[in-house]
C-alpha cells in the first residue's frame, strides 16, 4: 500500500505511518528506509525503533511518557 501512495501523482505531501516496521523482515525494513529517505514530502511515524528512526533522520520528535505528559525536542 505505501508504495502505491509514493508512485502515486501528485505525490502526497504528508505521510502517517504507525509501527510501520511491525511484522516486516529486514529486506523489507531497507526498502521502507529507502523508500522514506527519497520521499520529499512531511512525514509523522509513530514507532518505538530507535534505530529505524535514525535511518530515516527524523528531525523533530514528541515523546508521550505514562503520565500523559508531552515533551518535544530537535
Amino acid at each position: 500500500m505505501l508504495a502505491l501512495v509514493l508512485l502515486a501523482q501528485p505525490i502526497p505531501e504528508l505521510l502517517v505511518l504507525d509501527e510501520p516496521t511491525n511484522d516486516i523482515d529486514l529486506d523489507t525494513k531497507d526498502h521502507l528506509v529507502q523508500a522514506l529517505n527519497a520521499y520529499e514530502g512531511a512525514i509523522i511515524v509513530v514507532s518505538h525503533e530507535r534505530a529505524f528512526l535514525e535511518r530515516i533522520h527524523i528531525d523533530a520528535e514528541l515523546h508521550l511518557d505514562t503520565r500523559g505528559t508531552l515533551t518535544a525536542s530537535h
